[in-house]
């Protein structure tokens, strides 16, 4: 071994990643630009080699590669005590003793703080901040095991469960060890480049302590919290905390901790927080992305310990951004609030997306959709901007329908000043159109009259063009067209079921609800439910449609009969399974075999691709089939009519015959709301068969690994790529994703969101003890053991079980059919979930926050989908 596996932090050239790890390298990067970094050096990966191969050789090791879960903590306890019993060899012990005389030599320490630098670690995709070990107050007498002691963190079980986690391998462990000058910190702690509370890249986070900064970095006391503006340097906010402990360097060697009585006064003087707030903000714009830095202030110096990526916070597009200090802008998330997705859609799903957007708006839409529009696609998603969204006269109104519809979000706006986000310009193609939407609603607001004043006329209409619509649809030819031809010529389809008659019928219908609710102006609590249940088992929802021919499948005792997918598509594969079975079956493939869970984004697999996952769902719900949920659906609705006729009727003849006229108007087309976006996943499908076939092309001209690869590219990218034989497409798909894999990563949901990145919350609901404060979404009180789902295909839901989720789309229908009652985090009355549970009479609850957290598996709870309460009745034993 040679000094090259042991660089000082003054190293010229800095060594490679592999060898010193994240720490170290961004210790080493700073002490180049200059920062405060308290003088160290790096023991690097090939240092320990020996120790590893000695590891190796034992039975742990072997033991602790091949653990399941329940093992995995014996077995990695077992190899960290193997590591106890390593030594440093010849060559390892002269290049530290080597390392070390010069240190002392050039700064004169005597004690030392002792940390990891693993290659996994502080890295942009994941910082594993607090994954290793860490000594402080390290001698020259304790420094070897010290440096053990770390090396041994290597093979913690939490370290080996972050690495699958994260899909780091295990087989193969990397630690480079840093010893670095122990500072004295009269104050310390750590500090965030942006706030990691509310996502805004525009504050700095403090916190701080007295002694050194160990008891703020492991939680183990309450600091003192500063929020700074970056821009202005004002403090906008500090908060004193109790700071009850205080760890303190040891004479002797180590650290000692005290206890003290709860602090009244701050730990740092505003000078102290500017000139903190100051370094994190060098540091950013040094690294180019935010940071979280540990820190110390020693006899008045301040010093700069640790460097790490902040991993969790939510990116925005560049397009989505302004500069410091430039007007703001503020956005909805409406692919969270109105399709109720969580997870960013692929790379050419949301270019896709924005050709469909352009449709689905009608004439209103034209020239205010995209970059510079009000509703836009980015990032995954597609969002409006409400600052132009004002500044054009367009308040509450949305281009996407329902993005509003969620009270959640209502109640965000109407506590903010919204007058910080109106500065600025409108960009000139919105302010050409401001003055002519009004013009471009006439021909809508004829039809939609129409349709009010004779329902039965539009709908049959509608019904007559409809099979020719859908012949056209399916005959339309992409050959000798680009992909970018293809999706245009497609998405013009739309133009039928949204302009022609989806939207005045929606607007009609809606038109119908709103005079249904204002002839009872006094509603007690059985009316307010009665008007709801107006809204269940309506004809003409295509998903509702779903539903039913799902529950009939799962009805038949073909799905009964096996008991696993294999089985059942091979019966399915020689035709051995009953004609009326067979005929429901294909009916459903022809009609919904392209509607599923995050169906919108065209990378998504569709249930005609994967028969296998929706027999498991058909096997789910045959569980509860035989209990009649639609015919029972159908009678409430029946029921709830009738009630509000004898209380018109109370009032009069007349009363009643206009309830009378409004209800037939919203049976007629109050179900056709969910129809126009049927035809967009028909859209989406096939383009989605388009695309992979390009696909196949790539593929087998060996530029793509697998067909699914295209789904992370631009249209422009294929189109590209499909006449220049060198475009590196596999390179592209790298750079394309990689924005999208930092939002994944970051778990955080935005409702609403501004261009500085700042998340807002609703304001918090008071709910008494043991209950939690939502939105009433439909009605009926329900009592059933909960099943949280992150995803739809996470677990199976049992007959009698209240489903809990974030949001939900229609995807989630089978998953409804078992549902006693659903509690959601995110949705408003208009969100896919929410309509879907009027239809199909379930209680529910929206808008409790963080509910998919508050809330485990077997708890009994109570949804009050009228009051929008959801009551604890009984926790996991």
């Amino acid at each position: 071994m040679t000094m090259k596996m042991i660089f000082p932090f003054t190293t010229p050239e800095l060594p490679p990643l592999e060898q010193i790890g994240g720490k170290a390298l961004s210790l080493m990067t700073m002490t180049q630009a200059g920062m405060p970094v308290p003088p160290g050096f790096v023991l690097a990966v090939d240092f320990f080699a020996p120790w590893l191969a000695a590891l190796q050789a034992t039975a742990a090791w072997n033991t602790a590669q091949t653990a399941t879960a329940d093992g995995l903590g014996e077995a990695t306890r077992a190899l960290q005590a193997a590591c106890c019993a390593l030594t440093f060899d010849q060559e390892q012990q002269k290049a530290l003793e080597s390392a070390l005389a010069a240190f002392q030599v050039a700064y004169g320490s005597t004690f030392y703080a002792v940390r990891s630098s693993s290659p996994e670690e502080d890295l942009d995709s994941a910082s594993f901040a607090g994954g290793y070990e860490t000594t402080l107050g390290v001698t020259a007498q304790t420094l070897e095991a010290a440096i053990r002691h770390s090396f041994a963190s290597t093979f913690a079980e939490r370290v080996f469960v972050y690495k699958k986690e994260h899909g780091l391998a295990t087989r193969q462990p990397r630690i480079a060890v840093i010893v670095q000058q122990q500072i004295d910190a009269d104050t310390a702690g750590v500090a965030f480049s942006l706030n990691p509370l509310n996502n805004c890249y525009d504050e700095a986070v403090i916190n701080a302590n007295d002694g050194l900064g160990e008891s703020v970095v492991a939680g183990a006391v309450e600091p003192d919290v500063f929020v700074v503006d970056k821009l202005t340097r004002a403090i906008l906010d500090t908060k004193v905390g109790g700071k009850e402990v205080v760890i303190r360097l040891n004479r002797a060697g180590g650290t000692m901790q005290t206890m003290r009585p709860r602090a009244a006064q701050p730990c740092l003087t505003p000078a102290q927080v500017t000139e903190l707030s100051d370094m994190v903000n060098r540091v950013e714009a040094y690294d180019r992305h935010p940071v979280d830095i540990e820190w110390a202030f020693a006899q008045g110096k301040l010093y700069l310990l640790q460097v790490r990526p902040i991993t969790t916070y939510l990116p925005l597009p560049e397009e989505m951004r302004t500069a410091p200090g430039a007007p703001k802008r503020l956005y909805a998330n409406s692919t969270l609030i109105e399709q109720g997705m969580q997870e960013p859609l692929s790379v050419l799903g949301t270019d896709f997306l924005g050709y469909v957007l352009n449709k689905v708006g009608g004439p209103v839409a034209e020239g205010v959709i995209g970059p510079e529009g009000v509703t836009f696609t980015a990032g995954g998603g597609y969002y409006m901007n409400i600052s132009y969204a004002l500044m054009m006269g367009m308040r509450g109104a949305a281009l996407a329908p329902g993005s509003f519809g969620d009270p959640r979000v209502t109640a965000i706006l109407d506590s903010l000043d919204l007058r910080q986000y109106l500065d600025g310009e409108l960009p000139a193609a919105l302010k050409a159109r401001r003055g002519k939407m009004l013009f471009k609603m006439l021909p809508m607001v004829k039809a939609a009259l129409e349709a009010y004043l004779r329902p039965e006329h539009t709908l049959a209409r509608y019904q007559s063009a409809l099979p020719e619509e859908n012949r056209r649809l399916e005959r339309l030819s992409g050959a000798g067209l680009s992909l970018r031809a293809q999706a245009i010529a497609l998405t013009d389809r739309l133009e039928f079921f949204y302009g022609d008659y989806g939207i005045p019928m929606i607007l009609a219908g809606q038109l119908a609800q709103q005079r249904l609710r204002r002839l009872f102006k006094q509603k007690d609590d059985q009316t307010r439910d009665h008007l709801i249940a107006l809204g269940v088992a309506l004809p003409g929802n295509k998903t509702t449609e779903m539903g039913e021919l799902m529950y009939t499948l799962a009805s038949l005792s073909d799905i009964k009969r096996y008991d696993n997918a294999a089985d059942f598509l091979a019966a399915l594969e020689r035709g051995a399974l009953s004609p009326e079975f067979m005929r429901h079956w294909s009916r459903f493939m022809d009609e919904f075999g392209a509607r599923c869970p995050a169906e919108i984004d065209p990378a998504t697999p569709r249930p005609r691709e994967q028969p296998a996952r929706l027999f498991e769902q058909l096997k789910g719900m045959s569980l509860a089939a035989g209990e009649t949920l639609f015919e029972k659906a159908y009678a409430k609705r029946e029921t709830a009519y009738h009630a509000l006729h004898d209380l018109a009727l109370r009032k009069g003849q007349r009363k009643a015959r206009t309830l009378a006229r409004y209800y037939k108007t919203w049976v007629t087309l109050g179900g056709y709301r969910e129809t126009p976006k049927h035809y967009v996943i028909k859209v989406v499908d096939l383009f989605r068969r388009r695309a992979l076939a390009v696909a196949q092309t790539f593929v087998a001209e060996g530029r793509l690994d697998h067909p699914e690869q295209i789904f992370a590219l631009t249209l422009a990218d294929i189109d590209q790529a499909r006449t220049d034989l060198t475009f590196d497409l596999r390179a592209l798909a790298r750079e394309r994703t990689a924005l999208l894999d930092k939002i994944r990563k970051s778990r955080l949901v935005a409702r609403i969101i501004d261009s500085r990145g700042k998340i807002y919350y609703p304001p918090r609901q008071a709910a008494a003890d043991g209950e939690l404060s939502g939105v009433p979404i439909s009605p009926g009180v329900v009592q059933g053991r909960v099943k949280v789902l992150h995803n739809a295909a996470e677990k199976q839901l049992h007959p009698g079980e209240i489903l809990v989720a974030r949001a939900t789309d229609p995807g989630w229908t089978p998953l409804f059919i078992n549902a006693k009652g659903i509690i959601l985090e995110i949705g408003g009355a208009l969100q896919h979930g929410a309509v879907v549970a009027r239809e199909y009479g379930i209680p529910c609850v929206s808008g409790v926050d963080d509910v998919t957290s508050l809330l485990q598996d077997g708890q009994w709870v109570e949804v009050d989908g009228s009051n929008g309460i959801v009551r604890i009745v009984e926790d996991v034993g």
